[in-house]
């Protein structure tokens, strides 16, 4: 058997990636044979998958029964009016006025669309009525009439008129022991997806950097436990499919899903569950591959014009049909990429991270019944919804506060834009306007943004900010309100380019942070490092084989109430670094220095976190790329707090001449014996610097992580000898001059804007 040692001098990467594909041909074939998917019969989709899956249209008739009461208690005294209606994620929702009197109520209501829009319309408006008259008193009486049955479209007849044998069975009443159990064999589920991947995937950016992200949902579509929130009825409004057992849907491109994938280079999987042929849900994950094509290696053009320059845009597709890969597809798709054994593993073990998912979902149904597993789905989206309430009311402004930060440039030199965000309550539904936010760029900083994830961002804020504790799902969705301007920098129109994406994307958590600071400045943080920097270093070696590599750095994660930031920390949950023996064993490079940047925090009663500083010395002629932000404007401070350092990047050629390079640069040649240096901004600084423990500052300067120059000039604290101990009458008289000599703190502290220093005069191809 063949030495596949990873570590073994006489085995390649390209070896690794031979096996590993012949392994996952063998592990595909076994499994489908074994599940007997493939070439099974074709079956209709029943009542249960249609009703359940919100893929056939549902049907839906307008009751007159609603106005024929309306006329028995008010008479010509009242009438109504639909004030707003919107569609999102295969819902429709209504804003009615009913009027009686003069005196006017307004009340929501909502219905799923089921491929009739027009029909959820009716229903939706004839809810959000009886609500209002509710208001109007005499609520038994509307109660009463409400239960009569509406009228029935004909093919809603013939679904109720359909046999008894058609019905799903009554599953065992739903239990707290029972719940609890499904919800941690849910949460392990989509942990083992995690697990699975990252066994099997082959590119640095999956395997050690954890870039994918994993979802088990309901039938509905809605997202029961995950990492990214949910986004089946966007991906499955493009294009319509009969879904059966073994099914595979594969697709890559934001404009065809609504938004639910940001960039071109996260491929999304999504796999039906049939449980004894109902469908039971979905599981789904979707993960950033090294290369799907374009001009530039990576598929990340910092100066594109539009998405057509930025690779191959797959739109929703059946991989598999019953189990059966359609090789003529994968084909075309790995002939548009330069890493294709690469994307073919990672393509593969996203697949079987999805099938794990599955797999675990059928046995939970197994073993508890899929009734009491479809009640159990309702009760976690409904527990987390009642706890999301809470949070609304109690970190919610009830008047709208505004807030906004600035992206640097788009890569092509224009800039700064604008991201403005106003927040405010009605009871307890949230609403967030980014009316006022930029145009959107001409370069590729634009994030096409979708109401479902936009939402979900806002409900991985608030729950790890506020209370970590909640299960993270949709429930909440329908509390959430939000208004995207179209052809905005967070909503552009088709081809706008999106491949630096990620700097709007980060941004978006310092605005929301800025935003529900109002209400509540004590439970807020700062600003972080606000970007997503990307690493890019390919070329060919000196044994003619080409190589390709990604990575992505971190900064400083923001003062918080509880604590200092972190220093070189993600912003992205379960995101880890590669290590450097990685990098130095598959790349033609040496990493000389990967260390945290001293003084780079905000200072502030609790510190900002350094940003990290990765020195690269390359040891083969190729090409760099560069992604980064935060160059300009620093990541502020709040109460008090100060703000954070910026970013830098340097070019040291092996002459020693050294030249600064942009924030955003493509195909940057550089030659062996060259290095590049690559500085993060750091986080800023919360609360008033003043109030710091000066043991803690001492501790700070003695682990390096701030000079003593600093500690005395920003923190107050005076350092003498040695062991550095602290002067503790030094410091108090120091800190007292300090405190009469400058001016209140500011609830925000936005630092300078930097002049534009970097240039493009760096050699390229």
């Amino acid at each position: 058997m063949p030495n596949f040692n990873p570590l073994s001098s006489t085995v390649t990467f390209d070896d690794l990636l031979k096996a590993n594909k012949q392994a996952f041909d063998q592990i595909f074939s076994a499994q489908t044979k074994e599940l007997g998917l493939l070439g099974a019969s074709r079956r209709p989709p029943t009542t249960a998958d249609l009703a359940s899956a919100s893929l056939a249209s549902e049907a839906a008739g307008l009751s007159t029964d609603l106005y024929a009461m309306l006329n028995e208690r008010f008479g010509s005294r009242w009438s109504s009016e639909v004030v707003e209606h919107k569609t999102e994620r295969g819902s429709v929702t209504v804003l009615c006025k009913l009027t009686v009197d003069n005196t006017s109520k307004m009340q929501f209501g909502s219905a799923r669309a089921n491929g009739d829009e027009g029909a959820a319309l009716n229903r939706a408006t004839e809810t959000a009525l009886r609500r209002c008259a509710e208001m109007f008193g005499d609520s038994a009486a509307l109660e009463a009439r409400a239960e009569r049955p509406a009228a029935k479209h004909p093919s809603a007849a013939r679904a109720q008129d359909a046999p008894a044998a058609s019905a799903p069975k009554e599953g065992r009443r739903l239990d707290t022991v029972s719940l609890d159990l499904i919800e941690n064999a849910l949460r392990n589920a989509r942990y083992e997806m995690d697990a699975v991947l990252f066994r099997s995937a082959m590119s640095p950016v999956i395997r050690e950097q954890h870039d994918e992200f994993p979802m088990i949902t309901d039938p509905k579509g809605r997202m029961i436990v995950g990492q990214f929130g949910s986004y089946v009825n966007e991906m499955l409004a493009e294009q319509k499919f009969d879904l059966e057992p073994g099914d595979v849907i594969l697709q890559s491109d934001p404009y065809k899903c609504g938004g639910a994938i940001s960039h071109i280079n996260d491929w999304m999987v999504l796999v039906p569950v049939f449980h004894q042929g109902e469908l039971v849900g979905f599981a789904s994950m979707f993960g950033h591959l090294m290369d799907v094509g374009g001009w530039v290696p990576g598929s990340m053009p910092t100066d594109a014009t539009s998405i057509f320059g930025e690779g191959l845009r797959i739109p929703p597709l059946l991989l598999y049909q019953r189990g059966e890969i359609n090789k003529a597809v994968l084909d075309l798709i790995m002939n548009n990429t330069r890493t294709p054994e690469m994307n073919y593993s990672d393509l593969m073990a996203i697949i079987a991270g999805c099938r794990a998912g599955e797999k675990r979902v059928i046995e939970i149904c197994d073993r508890f019944g899929r009734e009491t597993y479809k009640q159990a789905c309702e009760a976690l989206l409904e527990r987390t919804n009642r706890a999301m309430r809470k949070l609304i009311v109690q970190n919610l402004p009830e008047e709208p506060k505004s807030f906004e930060d600035y992206v640097d440039d788009d890569g092509r030199g224009n800039g700064p834009f604008k991201m403005k965000l106003t927040v405010w309550r009605e009871g307890d539904n949230a609403y967030f306007d980014w009316t006022g936010t930029s145009p959107q760029a001409p370069g590729p900083i634009n994030f096409y943004l979708h109401e479902g994830m936009f939402k979900m961002f806002i409900g991985v804020y608030m729950i790890m900010v506020f209370d970590p504790q909640i299960l993270f799902n949709d429930g909440f969705y329908d509390l959430i309100h939000v208004t995207l301007p179209k052809g905005s920098l967070l909503h552009p129109n088709f081809p706008a380019p999106l491949g630096s994406r990620t700097h709007a994307l980060s941004r978006q958590f310092d605005v929301l942070g800025g935003a529900l600071s109002y209400n509540a400045p004590e439970m807020a943080t700062a600003a972080g490092y606000g970007s997503s920097p990307h690493f890019l270093y390919s070329g060919v070696d000196k044994s003619g084989r080409p190589f390709q590599l990604m990575e992505i750095l971190y900064g400083g994660i923001p003062g918080r109430p509880v604590g200092d930031g972190l220093d070189g920390h993600s912003w992205w949950p379960l995101f880890q670094n590669i290590p450097s023996e990685y990098l130095e064993t598959y790349y033609p490079m040496l990493v000389e220095g990967y260390t945290t940047i001293i003084d780079s925090g905000g200072a502030g009663k609790h510190r900002g976190g350094n940003g990290v500083e990765k020195v690269f010395l390359f040891l083969e002629e190729g090409d760099i790329s560069i992604h980064d932000d935060r160059h300009l404007t620093q990541p502020w401070g709040i109460l008090g707090g100060r703000p954070a350092a910026c970013s830098e990047k340097w070019l040291v050629r092996k002459d020693g001449s050294r030249q600064p390079l942009p924030s955003k640069v493509d195909n940057v040649r550089v030659y062996a014996g060259d290095r590049v240096i690559f500085r993060t901004a750091g986080g800023g600084g919360w609360g008033d610097p003043l109030e710091r423990d000066p043991m803690r500052t001492r501790n700070d300067v003695a682990r390096k992580l701030m000079t003593e120059t600093k500690a005395r000039a920003d923190y107050g604290v005076v350092l003498t000898g040695a062991g550095l101990d602290v002067d503790r009458r030094a410091t108090d008289e120091l800190r007292d001059s300090m405190k009469r000599n400058r001016k209140t703190p500011k609830l925000f502290e936005f630092g300078e804007r930097r002049a534009n220093a970097s240039t493009r005069s760096v050699q390229m191809v």
